[in-house]
């Protein structure tokens, strides 16, 4: 994406989509990356035991072979932009980031079927990512991709005491942020 556009719109579900519809959902990379035994899904909704609507993930990555013996075999990743305002307040993208991504994890508003799920944050200013990540106390770095700096892992026991792992990507879009027509 950095390569292949200008300008990216600084919202969140603009981003995901694009990420999406032009790389997860394109055979060719798919091809490429060795990625022909997932699939991809956007906008998966998540129902609980009284038939309500509790979440909707960003991404849904199913493991073609194993989902043919179990309905349960995919992961969820979730996307939330980063601004790097470290304040507590609800509104600061950093926060969302804990209470509508991390928290979303712990609460099992989004299944963790596999134990392990990720996250991928969209830098959207231009911050000290390796400083900006101290923000978000339970990242600790990890290394799970070959020359890629910004990646992360977090260890966290769910609201029934289920121990799973979240994998955190931060990626640096800030250079490609549309800006305000102000």
């Amino acid at each position: 994406m950095l390569i292949d556009y200008e300008f990216i719109e600084n919202n969140e579900n603009k981003i995901k989509n694009r990420l999406y519809r032009d790389y997860l959902d394109n055979q060719l990379i798919i091809d490429d990356l060795k990625l022909n035994g997932y699939r991809f899904k956007t906008e998966t909704g998540f129902v609980d035991e009284n038939y309500n609507e509790i979440g909707y993930s960003d991404i849904e990555v199913i493991d073609l072979i194993s989902s043919l013996k179990n309905k349960d075999s995919f992961y969820i990743i979730e996307c939330k932009r980063i601004d790097g305002i470290n304040s507590y307040y609800q509104s600061s993208l950093n926060n969302k980031y804990i209470n509508d991504g991390i928290k979303r994890f712990i609460e099992e508003k989004y299944p963790t079927n596999n134990k392990v799920n990720g996250m991928l944050g969209f830098v959207v200013k231009e911050i000290d990512i390796k400083e900006n990540s101290t923000f978000f106390t339970d990242l600790n770095s990890y290394k799970f991709i070959d020359d890629f700096e910004f990646s992360y892992r977090s260890n966290h026991t769910t609201k029934t005491n289920k121990k799973i792992t979240l994998y955190h990507l931060m990626f640096d879009y800030s250079d490609k942020i549309k800006p305000n027509p102000n």
